[in-house]
């Protein structure tokens, strides 16, 4: 297993690297297969991130909160939640993704909109202003 990392982030495993903030390779917190794995159940790259960061809270959820060796004291208790808000986070910014959609293009959509009961009816219609004329009848009985 090895841990690979390149700050031009060619590829989408660079990226998960880099928003999980994964990217001293000496001191990887996931190997690469790792997060191949994850791209594969979740293709979108940041979905992909936010289970990472899912993966590490877990990791250090279990992790004592404190270890003092000697004058050196590390703290784990943050981390935790740290990786945890960033899961959330990154989830918010995959949820993002807005397609644009431009209805009326084909015909079928058009009829499939018109036939909606549910529909609010439009303020606006092509034949809005065209008003329907009063029918005279006019026969010779009525000349003078």
């Amino acid at each position: 297993m090895a841990a690979t990392y390149n700050p031009a982030m060619p590829t989408t495993r660079d990226k998960v690297r880099f928003l999980i903030q994964d990217t001293v390779v000496a001191s990887a917190m996931l190997q690469d297969e790792e997060i191949d794995f994850m791209l594969t159940e979740y293709p979108n790259y940041k979905l992909a991130a936010a289970n990472c960061a899912d993966v590490l809270s877990s990791k250090f959820s279990g992790m004592a909160e404190e270890k003092t060796i000697g004058n050196l004291k590390l703290t784990y208790r943050d981390k935790s939640k740290k990786y945890a808000d960033l899961a959330n986070r990154l989830r918010m910014q995959a949820s993002k993704v807005v397609l644009p959609y431009a209805g009326g293009i084909s015909q079928t959509d058009k009829e499939s909109i018109e036939d909606d009961d549910d529909r609010v009816k439009p303020a606006f219609s092509r034949d809005m202003q065209k008003q329907a004329l009063p029918s005279v009848d006019i026969t010779d009985d009525d000349a003078v």
